[in-house]
């Protein structure tokens, strides 16, 4: 597994993300810039389900949207990955949240 691989592995950890988070992560990396359905194509699951973990991924700063007209003149998102830059920084700060929290809750008891 390469290091971007193994980065998105650790991060997906650390964030109490889901397995199918990760598989999703890994299907962009393989793939680049994707709409939903070659997402779902991909990792076999439904697409609902597969919009949910996009919307939670997006939130935790691993993702990017991108909007695109089809050939059919509809308009669709296209997904991509940060980078490491990017998803490390938004996981420090959500972090460093958890930490100043419970240090709240530390001295407020005490």
């Amino acid at each position: 597994m390469g290091g971007y691989l193994r980065f998105l592995k650790e991060a997906v950890h650390v964030t109490d993300l889901s397995r199918t988070d990760l598989e999703i992560l890994k299907a962009l990396y393989e793939g680049k810039h994707l709409l939903i359905s070659e997402i779902v194509e991909r990792i076999k699951r439904s697409e609902r389900h597969i919009r949910e973990r996009l919307k939670i991924l997006q939130e935790n700063g691993f993702l990017k949207k991108d909007i695109e007209v089809l050939n059919n003149k509809r308009l669709a998102y296209r997904y991509s990955l940060r980078s490491v830059d990017n998803i490390g920084r938004e996981i420090q700060i959500k972090l460093f949240k958890k930490i100043d929290a419970i240090d709240k809750l530390m001295y407020e008891g005490g």
